[in-house]
């Protein structure tokens, strides 16, 4: 154990404040503020005066705090990432996310905007609201709002310009960035069918996410075009998590009369469902084909490979960060929501009903 005593810890210098900075340089603390945290004052300031704060601000390890700037109206150069479930923690480790991640951040850099990602789930506008007041990003992208939350219209009455990404978003003025989920379902839909398929099981996400009712109700749609009855036990309800998709699955191919195919709302789900069918001694695609929807970067090393539907993650990311900070910067943007066309990706585990 280390012990530091009192007179030790007296050695250590407190951290510099503004007020420090400016009483050392000789002059007002607008000033200083004007320099260093490039605040408005109506003082003219100098190059000399300018190069004595510069100094006097590093002689003292001084640092403009980035609240401090904001509380002030200032620019932070920073945009927040919130996700709109409550298991935030669980969404950074989602594929889907860490991709659009991927992307956000990569957008945000070319700008030199950093990004800050906010681990303390929304509630509601009671409980979440107050602290966004703060002025503690510039502005905020939200990812997978679910259809009865409220951060889209409390952060809007605040103040706060914000983006969202696959959500739920009403507004047209509200910029959002999105994947045709009903197109993308129904590639993934047509493609059973075209291979031959008639007992076709569906593996829904989360029945508060808009991306999860429309790829589900455009299956249901291209089935009943193409006459074919999808029973209720061929929907079980669940989330877009592995687990979920996991223990469904099981449920699904111990049904008397099992599905031959399986569109499941996204890869976390079909990668699942590879695993339950392996575990039951079905064979992928003979027994049972697969096909899901995102194409992370696991699906192609699955066994065997998975057959999805793409999405530009990362591009939808990198187009969020973009459009927020075009705004931000006072560039011309367009409220209307930008929707990515997706594509069906053919690898091996869907095909042909006991080919």
């Amino acid at each position: 154990m280390v012990n530091v005593s009192r007179a030790n810890r007296g050695d250590v210098k407190s951290r510099a404040s503004l007020r420090d900075v400016a009483a050392k340089a000789g002059i007002g603390i607008a000033t200083a503020s004007a320099v260093l945290n490039g605040s408005k004052t109506n003082t003219r300031v100098s190059e000399a005066t300018r190069e004595r704060v510069i100094a006097v601000a590093s002689e003292l390890n001084y640092h403009p705090n980035a609240l401090a700037r904001a509380l002030t109206g200032q620019p932070t150069r920073t945009l927040g990432l919130l996700f709109g479930l409550e298991r935030a923690t669980v969404a950074v480790a989602n594929p889907f996310a860490f991709a659009v991640i991927q992307g956000i951040v990569a957008g945000a850099a070319v700008e030199r905007y950093n990004v800050t990602l906010f681990t303390d789930p929304w509630h509601d506008a009671q409980r979440s609201g107050g602290p966004w007041r703060d002025g503690r990003t510039d502005g905020v992208i939200l990812l997978a709002v679910a259809n009865d939350s409220d951060v889209i219209q409390t952060l809007t009455e605040i103040g706060v310009p914000v983006i969202a990404v696959s959500s739920a978003c009403t507004d047209p003025n509200i910029m959002s960035v999105d994947v045709d989920n009903a197109f993308g379902a129904r590639l993934a839909t047509q493609t059973l069918i075209d291979y031959g398929h008639l007992r076709i099981a569906h593996l829904p996400g989360d029945d508060n996410l808009t991306n999860a009712i429309e790829r589900q109700i455009a299956f249901l749609e291209t089935c009943k075009d193409a006459g074919i009855d999808v029973p209720v036990d061929y929907m079980p309800a669940g989330s877009f998590e592995g687990p979920s998709g996991y223990e469904r699955t099981l449920a699904l191919l111990k049904l008397e009369d099992r599905p031959t195919a399986i569109f499941a709302a996204n890869d976390t789900l079909a990668v699942a469902a590879l695993q339950a069918a392996a575990e039951l001694g079905l064979s992928v695609p003979r027994d049972l084909s697969v096909i899901g929807f995102d194409d992370i970067p696991v699906a192609e090393f699955t066994t065997p490979p998975l057959t999805t539907i793409q999405q530009p993650l990362a591009e939808i990311g990198a187009t969020a960060a973009r459009l927020l900070i075009d705004f931000l910067e006072g560039r011309p943007v367009d409220p209307n929501t930008v929707v990515f066309a997706p594509r069906l990706i053919l690898r091996g585990s869907a095909g042909p009903v006991g080919g």
